[in-house]
């Protein structure tokens, strides 16, 4: 390969934010006091604090421990030497200011000193050439908490000249994510997908010293499955020889689409979900906003984070909206990991209650438990682990979710038991509610009234009927699935007819969302127990529901202040989708997807948990309501069965994912539009797939032949269908 000088100018369309800071202010790093509610840091068992700050607002606070880290990414917008400084508090020794690469391997650092007050520390000097992309990095201490403030990259006053001769960005057209790449080492590694062609690289940039040239360039396209060899030569001939490696990824789910603001939001939300796996770690266990530095540490079981992410823990409610999207993900073990936690946790001194809120080590998150009398619990969560449980099996055909003992004990408490032994206020078959979280919440919603009976609450238990009935058939326990078949259809006509109405003259007006103690009914707009009630699909299709989803979708407006209604939360949007596409009411269900992504980089309500992307049900959500919503995916792994329906809106020309698992299958399914779905079954195993299009439709199209459709009303919507029998390794196309 021929050599090539490649001229320094090519990194100033690469580096032009870094260069605009620079003219503006001699500090490259953005909000060096951690004001704006900490945006521009990334946190690792760290957050924000709005105390003992050196300057302004708010500080940056580091947990006890030395793997914890405050970091942010700059990128150097011209060669010289730097200053790195900051003001700390350490209570140790170990502390540490550094420069890393983007991967977090240490290129320089210094020991922070040892203070009880805010000290100034410095890393003078530091030879950085324009255009490297690296990141400034504070980690704590074993000893406690470390406090960081008032952070300054600037030139320093050291004018020796310098002479580079090195490899500062490399990228290929194949890659997906950052390269690591490490100047200390002279090493790079860069991320490929599951499936590249590593015999067919092609160099997408490499930029070196400006006065250098480099036995690679850009559109070379290069055997990598091997490690390859690059030679930087500067104009005295000296060499530099790196190591440059393709890592091919593990097999995973990837989407791609027409609309590239969809991809690019999945494939954020899919790495995301990495961050979040906690499987196998020993650190900090009880840690929440009071207590930053926990209560010791521990093992951890197979496990993610799900609630706020300053609190080591994963809650139910966050965990039981996570887990298809944690499934899709390839989070198998965690997943059943965390259900099996749960389940054990029910105990009859609890009243069959499980936990609010577990370690990543799998006990009590004190903060939300002080003992069985005395924690946090919220109705619908007891009825959503039986549905949740039983949409894992439909993923994974995974028999354990139906005859696991510690399980199936959970599910058969919560709808024997626990019902009993929760309804005395009002004796009617509904769990109730017992005022506060610590009391026993009726409702998810508490931000309002302290009801006993809340639409979330029995939409949940109608859900959790439905999924037992079905686990008991997948027994083979045929008498008893229809026994709670029958019981899950009683439930939802005295919904509809009595439990949901406030004036048995208006029976079109809205749902009644909760009922008091008093026996007062309101049908108000109650956020969660309001979109639960059509989201579980207690309501009964027709005019009444129709208007009752309006009704919700005005009360929304455009988000967050936009309404007097509008919740405030971020996740609290992660369910309206889940509450639109079942009605195929696809724009209004696609409008909050994109929402949530587009302010997923803002500061979350609760500033010290992080952005809102920083609270995991966001990425593990979009996750499923791209798979299970925008593609209408309805798993049956037991069976070798699956559903689809497109529900795609005219924005999305065609949307396809690949590699996704569904028990012993590997799928791939592609629609184009509301007109025409593909399906690759990817396994050894014969498929039968239902092709829904929402319409009525004589007849579909299946691989070139005009086959009689099937018709049904799906929740109040005409579907046309066909059953196509895909064999192993074969694809499918069916068409209007």
């Amino acid at each position: 390969m021929k050599l090539k000088v490649l001229a320094s100018a090519i990194t100033f369309a690469l580096t032009l934010s870094g260069a605009a800071i620079a003219q503006q202010n001699d500090n490259l790093i953005v909000n060096p006091t951690f004001e704006n509610k900490g945006l521009g840091w990334s946190y690792w068992f760290a957050n924000i604090k709005s105390d003992q700050t050196h300057e302004g607002e708010y500080r940056g606070r580091i947990a006890q421990g030395r793997n914890h880290h405050i970091s942010q990414e700059i990128t150097i917008p011209e060669s010289g030497y730097y200053d790195l400084s900051a003001f700390i508090i350490s209570p140790g020794q170990d502390a540490t200011l550094a420069i890393t690469n983007l991967y977090d391997e240490i290129l320089v650092r210094d020991k922070a000193k040892q203070s009880k007050k805010y000290k100034r520390n410095k890393l003078k000097h530091i030879p950085l050439e324009q255009g490297e992309q690296l990141k400034v990095w504070f980690s704590g201490s074993k000893r406690g908490g470390v406090s960081v403030d008032s952070v300054s990259l600037t030139k320093s006053d050291k004018n020796k000249k310098l002479n580079f001769n090195q490899i500062i960005q490399f990228s290929v057209q194949e890659q997906v994510g950052a390269t690591n790449l490490n100047k200390k080492s002279k090493q790079i590694e860069f991320y490929v997908p599951f499936g590249t062609d590593l015999t067919r690289i092609t160099i997408d940039n490499i930029l070196v010293s400006s006065t250098s040239n480099v036995s690679l360039e850009n559109g070379d396209t290069v055997d990598f499955t091997q490690p390859v060899r690059a030679v930087v030569t500067d104009l005295k001939g000296n060499k530099q020889r790196w190591t440059i490696k393709a890592i091919e990824k593990e097999k995973q789910v990837v989407v791609t689409s027409s609309n590239q603001k969809l991809q690019e939001s999945f494939d954020w939300a899919i790495d995301k979900t990495r961050r979040f796996v906690m499987t196998g770690q020993h650190d900090l266990v009880n840690r929440d906003e009071f207590n930053n530095d926990g209560d010791g540490t521990a093992d951890y079981i197979p496990s993610y984070w799900a609630g706020y992410f300053d609190r080591t823990a994963f809650y139910s409610r966050d965990f039981l909206h996570q887990a298809s999207g944690a499934k899709i993900a390839g989070l198998d073990i965690e997943n059943f990991s965390m259900f099996k936690t749960f389940a054990k946790h029910s105990t009859e001194s609890r009243k069959w209650y499980t936990l609010w809120a577990v370690n990543f080590d799998g006990t009590p998150h004190t903060i939300d438990y002080k003992d069985d009398n005395w924690f946090v619990r919220e109705v619908p969560a007891q009825f959503e682990f039986v549905e949740k449980a039983w949409q894992q099996y439909q993923w994974t055909g995974d028999k354990r979710y139906i005859e696991d003992e510690d399980l199936w004990r959970f599910y058969t408490k919560v709808l024997t038991d626990y019902i009993e032994l929760h309804d005395d206020q009002d004796p009617n078959g509904i769990a109730e509610g017992y005022g506060g979280i610590f009391e026993g919440s009726a409702t998810y919603n508490e931000r309002g009234e302290f009801p006993i009976e809340a639409g979330d609450g029995i939409g949940s238990q109608y859900q959790a009927t439905v999924a037992y009935s079905a686990m008991l058939e997948a027994r083979e326990e045929y008498s008893e699935a229809a026994v709670w078949r029958e019981k899950a259809q009683q439930l939802k006509t005295y919904f509809n007819e009595e439990w949901s109405i406030a004036d048995p003259d208006k029976p079109l007006d809205n749902y009644v969302n909760i009922v008091q103690r008093d026996g007062f009914r309101m049908n108000d707009f109650g956020k969660e127990n309001s979109w639960f009630m059509p989201m579980k699909r207690i309501t009964e299709p027709g005019e009444r529901n129709n208007r009752y989803l309006d009704f919700i979708a005005k009360n929304l407006g455009d988000g967050i202040g936009s309404t007097p209604e509008a919740p405030n939360n971020i996740e609290a949007y992660t369910y309206i989708p889940e509450t639109y596409f079942p009605y195929n009411r696809n724009e209004e269900a696609w409008k909050w997807m994109q929402y949530i992504m587009d302010i997923k980089d803002e500061p979350h309500e609760r500033p010290t948990q992080g952005t809102n992307g920083d609270y995991p049900e966001i990425s593990f959500t979009f996750i499923s309501n791209t798979i299970e919503g925008l593609m209408g995916i309805k798993p049956d792994a037991a069976n070798h069965k699956v559903v689809t329906a497109s529900h795609l809106t005219p924005d999305i020309g065609w949307l396809e994912v690949t590699q996704l698992p569904m028990g012993e299958h590997e799928l791939t399914v592609r629609h184009d539009g509301l007109s025409k779905s593909t399906l690759t079954n990817d396994s050894n195993h014969n498929l039968d797939w239902e092709v829904w299009f929402y319409g009525d439709y004589p007849s579909l199209v299946v691989n070139g032949q005009t086959v009689r459709s099937q018709h049904k009303q799906v929740n109040g919507q005409q579907v046309s269908y066909v059953l196509v029998s895909v064999a192993a390794g074969d694809t499918s196309t069916v068409h209007k």
